[in-house]
């Protein structure tokens, strides 16, 4: 078990900027006073509406808030564990084509930009969860810089898209953790 424990590593996210979150909060907002424009101007709402649709409204912004920042990248034991937003994915490092493994900027390699979510939370600069890229791979993301994404695919045929804050040390101690493994 304390082998286990030494092991035990967190790497940094890359931060992503709090102004972001402009993104979730200028359309709640929006919607809030939409939805305070028309109550008081139908005949047929009460003002009491208002008195559940919004404080709805602020826990709902409050609860997506606080979930942009929770990021966390831990090499535990032999797996890797990302949990980002309301997602969590643990993959054994055998599981991982570490040959294949780079670190990457998505501007210029646009190939690999995850292009359709399907089951995530996003905002421009912003992805977490579960994605498909371009050729329809899945693929599974923690993604705060573009510039620097540690692209790792599984044998599963399924894509892992990371920022740390520094992607070559992560790769660096999957590898380191990898070899004595490897078989060839």
């Amino acid at each position: 078990m304390s082998a286990t424990r030494a092991t035990d590593t967190v790497f940094a996210v890359a931060p992503a900027p709090v102004w972001r979150l402009l993104w979730l909060w200028v359309p709640m907002l929006a919607v809030a006073a939409l939805i305070v424009a028309t109550t008081l101007q139908s005949a047929q709402r009460t003002p009491h509406e208002l008195g559940l649709t919004l404080p709805f409204l602020a826990v709902l912004t409050a609860v997506l808030s606080a979930a942009y920042f929770r990021r966390r990248i831990q090499l535990q034991g032999r797996d890797l564990e990302v949990g980002s937003t309301f997602y969590r994915k643990r993959v054994a490092v055998d599981a991982l084509q570490l040959d294949q493994a780079r670190v990457v900027d998505l501007a210029e390699h646009g190939s690999l930009k995850p292009v359709i979510k399907t089951n995530g939370y996003g905002m421009p600069g912003f992805l977490s969860g579960h994605y498909r890229m371009r050729d329809r791979r899945k693929a599974f993301c923690l993604l705060t810089d573009a510039s620097r994404v540690l692209y790792l695919p599984l044998r599963d045929g399924s894509v892992l898209m990371l920022s740390p804050e520094k992607p070559r040390d992560l790769l660096a101690a999957l590898q380191a953790l990898a070899a004595p493994g490897r078989t060839h």
